[in-house]
């Protein structure tokens, strides 16, 4: 595979986990304020707000977003939220449209943190070795600083805490869990 496919799939993945965070807090509504007597803002840095969206809405969003975004008629991707996700493509290789498959199972960290478990990376019918193909995005590729690679591991780590939007929002995942369809990310807004 060449190096700027591989790259390309793992800055999709970054992309889709910022998207998700971004779109998931945008998507769900705010659970009301319960009424304390008080109208008093607490004095914080910056103020919680809780997202939660299903895994229905978030695929929709994510390949609305990959149709827009991948315009280059060589790349083709979509992503399937079920018990994992699932990123299918088509690569062009040797003048020959390929079939590229990806397997990512979604975890947060207590941290609010996200890991990303690459279970199964395969070309075709082909499966290729997992932590080789990691190993030789990390040397090779220039990822940004909030994503480490972790090898022995066969993760992808997002450090979400490391990552600050240009409108200075932060973002914490709360819980990643497809098997139950809750997705569910604070986003945190500075204060003026």
């Amino acid at each position: 595979m060449n190096k700027w496919k591989i790259s390309f799939l793992i800055l999709l993945i970054i992309n889709i986990v910022i998207i998700l965070t971004i779109f998931a807090f945008m998507l769900i509504p705010n659970k009301p304020l319960e009424e304390d007597g008080t109208n008093k803002i607490a004095s914080a840095e910056a103020i919680p707000f809780l997202i939660k969206t299903q895994k229905n809405s978030l695929t929709d969003l994510i390949n609305h977003y990959l149709e827009e975004e991948t315009a280059q008629e060589n790349l083709q991707y979509r992503v399937e939220l079920k018990e994992n996700v699932h990123v299918y493509g088509v690569i062009e290789a040797f003048n020959k449209e390929i079939n590229m498959t990806m397997i990512l199972e979604p975890k947060v960290k207590s941290d609010g943190n996200m890991q990303l478990l690459v279970k199964e990376l395969s070309i075709g019918r082909l499966k290729l070795p997992v932590s080789y193909v990691l190993k030789y995005m990390n040397t090779n590729y220039d990822l940004p600083k909030y994503v480490k690679v972790d090898t022995g591991n066969n993760l992808i780590n997002i450090q979400l805490d490391e990552l600050k939007f240009k409108n200075g929002y932060t973002a914490r995942a709360e819980s990643f869990n497809l098997v139950n369809d809750d997705i569910t990310f604070t986003l945190y807004v500075p204060l003026p």
